[in-house]
């Protein structure tokens, strides 16, 4: 009997978060759900290219971003776990799942629609719980130097089902890479203004 759960119940560390990651991914495929993949395996290649510099010193604070990479995460997985339980998902993660079952789209698009899920409904959030104040906001920006120099990678495992794609894919990478990392950047810009909102608005009624 297959007792796997995608939920984030379990996710208390960076070795549980890694496993998870890899057990999900097989779970994606027993399903049937290769238009789940693209965003899957880029979201996990960012995960490990973050966890790769704690101890670095390119983060200012190795515990506060170890605690946000968790709590991130786990917005992904409960929605993950929501929708194969058939149960109600964020309206932004609905869509995205909507449009992987019409299967009718290029799997770049769906790398993008899991990103604007992810970043439009959940970042904000995500941040504003953490209350780590704008002391964390140096990290957080760090981050979008860790996307810029893996998208390259995430995209190129794209397996597009157009030959014609997959031919740009090949011979113009960065047809794909420089608009998608700014569209990223964009999106993580505005969610942390957004998850500032309510600190901002505190502050001037205090």
């Amino acid at each position: 009997m297959d007792t796997f759960s995608f939920s984030s119940e379990k996710l208390c560390n960076i070795q549980s978060l890694i496993l998870h990651f890899d057990s999900a991914k097989v779970q994606l495929l027993k399903n049937k759900q290769p238009n789940l993949i693209p965003f899957h395996d880029t979201y996990f290649l960012i995960t490990k290219s973050v966890f790769s510099k704690l101890g670095t010193g390119f983060f200012e604070n190795d515990e506060n971003m170890i605690s946000f990479v968790l709590s991130f995460a786990k917005f992904y997985f409960d929605a993950l776990n929501q929708y194969f339980k058939g149960e109600s998902v964020a309206a932004a993660w609905q869509f995205m799942f909507n449009q992987c079952e019409k299967n009718h789209l290029p799997r770049f698009v769906y790398l993008l629609l899991g990103v604007h899920a992810h970043i439009n409904q959940d970042l904000s959030l995500c941040v504003r719980a953490l209350d780590f104040g704008v002391t964390f906001k140096n990290d957080y920006l760090a981050i979008n130097h860790i996307i810029k120099g893996k998208l390259a990678e995430a995209i190129a495992q794209l397996d597009e089902k157009s030959i014609f794609l997959k031919r740009i894919l090949e011979n113009d990478l960065f047809l794909y890479q420089m608009p998608m990392h700014q569209i990223i950047v964009l999106c993580r810009n505005l969610a942390w203004d957004k998850s500032q909102e309510v600190v901002i608005a505190e502050l001037v009624y205090a």
